[in-house]
This record gives C-alpha cells, structure tokens and sequence, in this order.
C-alpha cells in the first residue's frame, strides 16, 4: 500500500511540474502592441500547447517592475521584450541569456534580420558577435500629415506665393519648418506641427536624434566614450538651435508634449504634421478617436538635404525578444522563438500589427498594402540609429532629458544645455570607468 501511495505521489509532482512549465510569461509595456502579441500567441498554444501569458507595465513603472523581479532573480518573466537601451544593464547584470547557441540550434537566418536592428537590438558589446536579444517590434519615428491641408487648391498657391515652391510633403527638414509656419494660425486653432519635448522618460532625447544626427552631431563617440567636442560641437549647437525652432509652430504648451498629447493633436486636427512613433499610427485613422481619421497620410521623416544619406538618420524605438536567465520554462521559450521567427508568423505578426522587420516580410510585394503606415516604416527601417546602451544609460539619459527640455522651455540656451550636458555625462562616465 505504501509503494502504491508513493507511486502516486511522485506521478502527481511530476504531472504539476510538466503542466507548471507549459506556460510562459511576456513582460512588456502595456499598449497595443502587446496586446496583439497576446492575441497572436493563441495560435502557439493550440500548436504546441504551452500557454503565453502577458505580464504588461505602463510605460511609466516598466522600467521599475523588471529591475524589481531581476534584482531578485525572480522566475516570474520569461521573455523579456525590452528597449535596446537596457541592453548593456542587462547583460552586465546576468538578467538574460546569450542566445547564439539557440539561434545555431533553431536554424534562425540572422540575414532575415537588417545588420542596424540587430545590432541594436540584440548585439553586446556592440561588434562583438554576440547576441542577447532579436527584432520584436522595430519602431521608427515617422510624419503624419493631414493630406486634405496639403493638396487644397487655395494652400497650395498661398504658399507657392509665399515661399516659392510647391506644398507638397516635405523633402527635407527645412521644407518641413517652412510647412509648420505656413499652417500656424493660432486664431483658427491651427498649428504646424506636434512633436515630442517632453521630459518623461525619454520622449525629448529620442526625438532631438532627428535634428542632432542630421546636423553631424552626436552625444559621445560610442568607441572611444568622448563626449566633449561632440554633445557640445557646433553640429550640435546647430541641431538643437534648429529643433527648438519648430516650437513656435506648436499647440500651447508643447514643451511638456508627449505621446499622448501629440496623438491628441492630430486627432482633434489642431495641426497639419506630427511627428509620432509608428506603433501609434493606428490611432490615427480610428473613427472612434479621431475627427481626422480620413484626412491624413504617413510619410519616413525626410532628410535633412535630400538624396544625401548622411543626413537622413532617424530614431529608432521599437523592442527587442530577450530570455531571462531566471526562467524555469527556458526549453518552452525556445519553442515560442522558433515559432515566432518564421516568415508565416512575421507576416501574422504584422498583420495583427505588429511592427516587424523581418526582412522576407517587409520586402515582400504585400506589405506595404497591409497599412498606410507600413511605407513609412519600411524606408525608415535602413535609416534608423540609437543612442547608448552601456549599464549607465539611465544616468545619461536623465542629464538629457532634463537639459534638452529647458531648452525647450526657454530657461536654458541651447549652448548652456549641451554644455551641462557634457560636464554631466563626463562625470558619469568616468566614475564607471569609460574615460579616464
């Protein structure tokens, strides 16, 4: 009889141990995107069986709830998909797993990726060949525009009349400012253009790389860590000159101008451009939120002088898949990124709206039809840089926010901010060791 119960016993700890480890949790931010992870991973359930759970964070504590279950190696995530900037923290940390032995085993084709994305996305030290992370969701700061301004008989010749060319969509950014004064008339209750100078998290860095890379700046020299001649160059003083002109072409109150608001904007259709990440772009052409659902269209950012590509650089947004190295369902995560990483997929994936650049997808004949926004994403694609993803990220990206949203606000000039900047960042670094 005891045999027997012992039997028993042992059979049941191994049937909640096999049926535990068929689930597996997604930790991400909680917006659209996710949303639609978790309704395409129905299809990997009734494949495999394993069920996928969402673990989803308001933008605003994201960051928060995953340092909180890494710092104690908690087997709570699964999969973590994670903005490129965390990369080196969570390397650095032991939070995730090196995945090139996975992506050997599952036969994953790293040319189905673009070179930029997985370097960004996945690749520490940057050059080292070493993968921690694959494209989930490649986002890309893109231009609406409201298409009934644009080619209205009586615009088009005010503003040849006024500024001696076509109104047309933008072929370059001084084309775009010309076109957000054109548009601002504050007794109508119109303005240019919305975009993002906000200092939450970390909507007024990202959107200055437009201006900044464009110009021939940037913020450090990411081989040897100098910051000093970069963040503070004339490039860069000319950047941030030129960025902080379109805020007089803005809705009141624009220097605290975020997601929302910008999304606000263009849907009240109190703007004629916005310049928004792609992944929100299906709001935009949403009856039930938007007066101007049929009157906009979407377009890549354009350069900063047209047909040259050095000037033609764009944020990139957008997550990344990568694996916890404190999950107890790693072989079921295996399962779900094989899955997930085959053209039939990605191209489901897109569909349900996801933002893929899974190469065989994007350039496929069909893609651009699936969205009107889907153009505007696939030209920006070969475009799109990023800023840091050293452990110190965070530190540096604070002294940015902050600095760049004075600028905004008129409390600081743009030399002074980018000045601070550097004297900020150098500390910074050379405590942790970058710079001596």
């Amino acid at each position: 009889m005891w045999r027997k119960a012992i039997f028993m016993f042992m059979l049941i700890v191994v049937s909640v141990v096999i049926f535990a480890a068929k689930e597996i949790t997604i930790c991400w931010a909680s917006w659209p995107p996710a949303d639609a992870l978790l309704a395409l991973s129905e299809e990997f359930t009734e494949k495999t069986g394993i069920k996928v759970k969402g673990l989803f964070v308001p933008w605003g504590q994201f960051l928060d709830k995953v340092s909180v279950e890494f710092a104690a190696k908690s087997p709570t995530i699964d999969i973590l998909i994670a903005d490129s900037q965390w990369l080196g923290w969570l390397v650095e940390g032991g939070h995730i797993i090196k995945l090139n032995d996975w992506i050997k085993e599952l036969g994953i084709n790293l040319n189905d990726f673009y070179p930029n994305l997985l370097r960004y996305y996945g690749e520490y030290p940057p050059g080292s060949g070493n993968y921690y992370g694959l494209p989930c969701e490649t986002d890309a700061e893109i231009l609406i525009y409201r298409k009934d301004l644009f080619e209205d008989p009586k615009e088009k010749e005010a503003f040849k009349k006024k500024y001696g060319y076509e109104l047309r969509p933008p072929r370059n950014l001084f084309e775009m400012r010309d076109i957000a004064e054109f548009f601002t008339r504050p007794e109508q209750n119109l303005y240019g253009i919305a975009t993002k100078w906000s200092k939450d998290y970390d909507v007024v860095t990202w959107d200055f790389g437009w201006a900044l890379w464009n110009f021939g700046g940037d913020f450090w020299n990411p081989e040897t860590y100098e910051v000093r001649g970069y963040a503070n160059s004339a490039q860069a003083v000319a950047a941030l000159e030129f960025y902080k002109s379109f805020v007089k072409y803005a809705p009141p109150g624009a220097a605290n101008f975020s997601f929302d608001e910008v999304n606000t904007a263009m849907q009240t259709g109190i703007v004629a451009m916005a310049i928004q990440w792609a992944a929100f772009a299906p709001g935009f052409v949403d009856p039930e939120v938007s007066k101007t659902y049929d009157k906009v269209a979407f377009m890549a950012l354009p350069p900063l002088i047209e047909g040259d590509p050095n000037t033609a650089y764009i944020p990139l947004g957008g997550q990344g898949i990568t694996v916890s190295a404190y999950s107890d369902a790693k072989e079921e995560v295996k399962e779900f990124i094989k899955w997930f990483y085959t053209p039939e997929v990605q191209k489901k994936w897109a569909l349900y709206g996801g933002l893929t650049s899974f190469r065989p997808v994007v350039e496929s004949p069909e893609f651009e039809e699936m969205y009107p926004w889907n153009k505007a994403l696939k030209d920006s694609i070969p475009r799109l840089r990023d800023y840091w993803n050293i452990p110190e990220y965070a530190k540096l990206l604070t002294v940015t926010q902050e600095n760049l949203n004075a600028v905004i606000a008129g409390t600081l000039t743009p030399r002074e901010a980018l000045n601070k900047i550097v004297e900020e960042h150098e500390k910074i670094l050379r405590e942790a060791g970058y710079i001596k």
